[in-house]
C-alpha cells in the first residue's frame, strides 16, 4: 500500500467538507469523544502554529462524466470537525482558553486559515482496507473495540435500527448509559445485544454481533416486530414504577429484565402485570446485596452473575432463569434444576 504525504490548508479542508469533495465518514471512526478541554487545546495548537498528527484521506467516488471526485476522511474527523465548528462559530463548541474566531485580528484569522495540515493520501482502498487502516492507526491504549469495528464495517438496516434503539428516551430518562458508554459505543453494543437476545436467545458476549449485522445489513424484515416488542416491554417497565435507586437500572439487571419480560409477554403470560413484577422483583432485588458472591442461594448466584463476566452466555442464562422463575413464581429448587438442564 503506497501512501502520499502532502499538506492542505485549514481553509481548503473546511471548504472541501462544505462543498462535499471531502466526505467525513463517521462510520469509519470512533464517536466524537473529545472533551471541551481537548478541543480548546487543539485550537490553541493551531493558533500558536504548533503541529498536530496528520489526517488520512482515501479516494471516494468519481463522476465519470465530469471527472469530479471525492475523498473520504478516514482518520481525523474530530480535528476537522473542531476546525469547522471554530470557523463557523458553532454553539456546540464551548471556548474556554482561546478567543472566538470572530474576535481574532485579521492576521490571526489569516494564519488560522492558512495553517498547513499534514495529510496522508491513502489512494484507492476497499472498505475493508480502510477499516483495517483505521484500526491500525488507532492501535493504542485507546484502541478500537469490536463494536467500533463492526460500526465501521456495517452501516445497514440492523445497525441503523440498533442506533435508534440506543437513542430511545427510556434509556436517557433512566440514565442507563454513562459518558464512557456513549464515547465507546457501549450504548450501541447494549441495544444490539437486546435485539440479538430477543430474536435468537442469549449469546456469549458479542460473538454473534457481526453475524447479525452482516445478515441484516441490506434488509431487516423483522424490524417492525422487534421494535413493537421493545416498545411494549419498555412501556411495561415504566408502568411498574421502580424506584430510581432500584438495581433494575443497572445495565446487566435491566438487560435481563427486558429480555425475560419480553419473553413472557410474547408467550402470552396473563399473570405478568406491572404491580406483580414490581412486587416480586423488588423483593428479590432487596435480598441480593446482602447475599454477595458467595453462597448457593438464588440471590447469591444472581449477584455473582452480574458482577463476574456478566456478558458471558452462561451468566446471562443464569440470570434469565432466575428472573423468569421469580416472575412466574417458580420454586427455588425448580430453578436450580433448570441450571442443570441448561448446563450452566
Amino acid at each position: 500500500m503506497k501512501t502520499a504525504p502532502t499538506n492542505k490548508k485549514v481553509r481548503e479542508l473546511i471548504n472541501a467538507v462544505k462543498d462535499g469533495t471531502i466526505v467525513p465518514r463517521p462510520e469509519f471512526q470512533r464517536r466524537l469523544v473529545w472533551s471541551r478541554q481537548d478541543k480548546n487545546h487543539f485550537l490553541d495548537s493551531i493558533l500558536r502554529g504548533y503541529p498536530f498528527p496528520e489526517i488520512y484521506l482515501a479516494d471516494g467516488s468519481v463522476d465519470l462524466e465530469t471527472g469530479k471526485g471525492t475523498q473520504l476522511l478516514v482518520d481525523g474527523l474530530q480535528r476537522v470537525n473542531t476546525m469547522i465548528e471554530y470557523f463557523v462559530g458553532s454553539n456546540e463548541l464551548k471556548l474556554t482558553s482561546v478567543p472566538a474566531y470572530k474576535d481574532l485580528r485579521q492576521e490571526e484569522k489569516s494564519a488560522f486559515l492558512q495553517y498547513d495540515v499534514a495529510v496522508r493520501d491513502l489512494g484507492t482502498l476497499t472498505r475493508e482496507e480502510i477499516v483495517e487502516v483505521f484500526r491500525r492507526i488507532n492501535a493504542t491504549k485507546y484502541s478500537l473495540q469490536d463494536i467500533e469495528i463492526n460500526n465501521a464495517l456495517y452501516s445497514g438496516q440492523l445497525k441503523t435500527f440498533a442506533s435508534r434503539v440506543s437513542d430511545h428516551h427510556f434509556f436517557e430518562r433512566h440514565r442507563i448509559f454513562s459518558s464512557l458508554d456513549y464515547k465507546r459505543m457501549g450504548d450501541l453494543r447494549y441495544s444490539i445485544g437486546l435485539i440479538v437476545a430477543i430474536m435468537g436467545g442469549y449469546s456469549n458476549r458479542d460473538d454473534v454481533f457481526e453475524e447479525y449485522l452482516s445478515r441484516y445489513n441490506d434488509e431487516f424484515p423483522d424490524e417492525k416486530i422487534v421494535e413493537a416488542r421493545l416498545e411494549r416491554v419498555l412501556a411495561f417497565l415504566d408502568e411498574c414504577g421502580f424506584d430510581d435507586t432500584s438495581r433494575i437500572w443497572r445495565k446487566a439487571d435491566l438487560y435481563t429484565a427486558i429480555v425475560e419480560i419480553d419473553y413472557l409477554l410474547e408467550a402470552g403470560a396473563t399473570d405478568i402485570q406491572p404491580s406483580v413484577v414490581l412486587d416480586r422483583l423488588g423483593t428479590f432485588y432487596a435480598g441480593i446485596e446482602t447475599a454477595g458472591v458467595s453462597g448457593s442461594t438464588l440471590s447469591g448466584i444472581y449477584y455473582k452473575a452480574t458482577v463476574q463476566a456478566s456478558n458471558d452466555r452462561s451468566n446471562r442464562v443464569r440470570r434469565g432463569l432466575i428472573i423468569s422463575g421469580i416472575l412466574t413464581g417458580v420454586p427455588e429448587e425448580v430453578i436450580l434444576q433448570e441450571f442443570q438442564r441448561e448446563g450452566v
